[in-house]
């Protein structure tokens, strides 16, 4: 009876350290669900862009506007969203953004026009660029231990690479089953079951209350960003003469050279001046910048054309996209199993000069009406090359600032890539107005993709310059 009774504390102490271990893996999944929902968002619109311009009547320029309302709020507010996490906490801003994006995806869903989906997509990428960074630190505050820190934040990259996958799929099963507004109303009960697990589950995380909002960084960045999106989407269909262009693209120059001289006189900027001393750290958020241009025009031209010259629904679409899209996520998997072996510039100029051919070869593969294996080789090529070059890029970036910045650091290449993103989808939505025929524009993205990566390839070179001169 004795003996028994001294080892009855055993399983108790191992329930003990099973159930934080289990809280954590729920947490994960939990704030998990809401990243994926964000990342979805930012792909599964494009297969629905057909639909919406039969259902509203939409023009070219306002699908693209569509598209970019979403990417302009994410990429402004991002950083002002890491600020919020950690002066209030990263639960709260986590479960109020949540709250904003699934009433703005309901209001997608509802939208009765073109100019109220618009808003609504505003709102919702705002929601997105508030729970997004709370969501990493809420999986970096509840991981003590280092080593599962690190299985767990690979783990939330992961499956943002799996949204960005299934996005077209989903969204062309979804539009073809049930309309374009389901693409956006099926975050609402996915986002009411995440709000409500992470409001039970989810620990309360320390706030930082010497973390300052730069408000005249912020705001000068909105406009910059804003009127750029502006010029680049009106000027197809306004002409390059509008006064409204011109005036867009006076006001874009304006509010980067205000944001400049703000940021260099703020007490709290949003991002540290002397990063931009250092070569390693601009050419990697350039490349990274490039590649979202490339990646994000090609996608949006792709969607219209294989509906304009094929005929596909939006089922097809998206299966149609999956190898491009499935290439990219595995690439993703295939830089991890290899870490280490190469260097990360090596990564980076191979993966990008692979995309940079993968690009003419996939326009001139559909153009000319080549068996369908040789465009689906071409689309492997492309978001293979594409994900070689994306985690070197990143860990290149967080490796030029101290540890306890790397929040800003990663918010910086985050939003800069979504300003990538939305140049990106204006230049393909100006080709598709300007070009006589859809065909044409194909050619013109495919262009403007091959310069995107090239540049990209070329940047990565010099940084592989750079890399050895500094261990010099």
């Amino acid at each position: 009876m004795t003996e028994c009774a001294a080892e009855q504390p055993l399983p108790t102490k191992l329930a003990d350290t099973e159930r934080p271990a289990r809280r954590g893996r729920l947490t994960l999944a939990l704030v998990a669900s809401g990243m994926f929902m964000a990342v979805l968002d930012t792909t599964i619109v494009n297969v629905a862009l057909p639909a919406m311009h039969a259902s509203l009547g939409a023009s070219v320029g306002g699908l693209a506007w569509i598209v970019d309302a979403y990417t302009l709020s994410f990429a402004a507010l991002i950083l002002a969203g890491g600020v919020a996490s950690d002066r209030f906490g990263a639960k709260a801003v986590y479960l109020w953004g949540l709250a904003l994006f699934v009433a703005a995806s309901a209001a997608c869903g509802l939208a009765p026009n073109v100019g109220a989906l618009v808003v609504a997509r505003f709102v919702q990428g705002s929601g997105a660029a508030l729970f997004l960074p709370a969501s990493l630190a809420i999986v970096r505050s509840t991981f003590d231990d280092p080593v599962e820190r690190g299985r767990a934040i690979a783990a939330w990259a992961g499956i943002a690479s799996i949204a960005a996958a299934i996005g077209p799929v989903l969204g062309g099963l979804l539009v073809q089953g049930f309309g374009w507004r389901s693409a956006f109303l099926i975050n609402v009960p996915t986002g009411l079951v995440a709000f409500a697990g992470a409001w039970a589950v989810v620990r309360h995380t320390t706030r930082s209350v010497g973390r300052h909002f730069d408000w005249g960084g912020q705001l000068a960045s909105i406009v910059a960003l804003g009127a750029l999106c502006y010029a680049a989407i009106e000027l197809p269909s306004r002409g390059i003469a509008a006064r409204e262009v011109w005036g867009a693209a006076l006001l874009a120059v304006l509010a980067v050279l205000t944001l400049v001289a703000v940021e260099r006189r703020a007490h709290h900027p949003m991002v540290p001046v002397e990063w931009f001393s250092n070569r390693m750290f601009v050419t990697m958020n350039a490349m990274g910048t490039l590649v979202y241009v490339g990646y994000f025009g090609l996608l949006f031209e792709l969607s219209l054309y294989l509906h304009g010259e094929f005929g596909f629904n939006a089922r097809q679409i998206g299966l149609t996209l999956l190898p491009l899209a499935g290439s990219l996520s595995l690439g993703n998997v295939l830089v991890g199993k290899l870490h280490g072996r190469f260097a990360a510039t090596q990564f980076m100029t191979t993966g990008l000069v692979l995309a940079a051919v993968a690009v003419p070869a996939m326009a001139m593969s559909l153009e000319w009406r080549a068996p369908w294996v040789v465009t689906y080789a071409a689309m492997v090529m492309f978001g293979g090359g594409t994900a070689l070059s994306v985690p070197p890029m990143i860990s290149t970036v967080l490796e030029q600032v101290p540890g306890e910045l790397a929040g800003v650091a990663s918010g910086l290449l985050n939003a800069l890539r979504q300003a990538g993103g939305l140049v990106g989808v204006a230049i393909a939505g100006a080709a598709t107005i300007l070009a006589p025929h859809v065909s044409t524009a194909l050619w013109w993205v495919a262009a403007m993709g091959l310069v995107t990566y090239a540049s990209a390839a070329g940047l990565a070179a010099c940084a592989a310059v750079v890399a050895v001169r500094l261990r010099r």
